[in-house]
């Protein structure tokens, strides 16, 4: 009769198989690590971007907080006539920070700030004041002033 014959596989040939499916898993294997490694970096990179501190920014907020916290020590009710002759009384603004200064300039009734970055002159920012319901808010008229200010 008929005899089936079981065909003899070769040696090697199932290896070459698993050899292939191991390759290929470890393949995919790098490539997730290889994102997750991508994925931390981003966040990385993000984090360090949003823990920066602007050198302008900082100066701009000490120097206005120490306006603020000026303001409140010395003028006993926060409304627009006494805040004006504080400072119209003053004859000088302490305010200072690194090199740094707030100016008060009578005639216009606003404040100069002159930053100064590495010991040069930056640039100016004029702010006005306005103050509603005792509180005291800044803002920026124009930022474009030349070393000197205005008179």
């Amino acid at each position: 009769m008929f005899s089936i014959r079981k065909k003899k596989s070769e040696r090697g040939f199932i290896l070459i198989y698993v050899f292939f499916i191991c390759s290929l898993c470890f393949i995919i294997v790098l490539g997730f690590y290889k994102m997750e490694v991508l994925i931390r970096n981003n966040n990385l990179k993000m984090e360090k971007s949003l823990v920066k501190v602007d050198k302008l920014q900082k100066t701009r907020e000490y120097l206005l907080t120490e306006l603020d916290d000026n303001i409140y020590k010395n003028v006993s009710v926060i409304d627009e006539n006494s805040v004006k002759e504080y400072f119209v009384s003053m004859s000088k603004l302490d305010e200072k920070y690194e090199d740094s200064y707030i100016e008060y300039i009578k005639n216009n009734n606003c404040f100069l700030i002159q930053y100064y970055i590495n010991h040069k002159f930056y640039k100016g920012e004029l702010y006005e004041y306005k103050i509603a319901n005792g509180l005291i808010y800044y803002g920026c008229i124009d930022y474009s002033f030349e070393k000197g200010g205005i008179n």
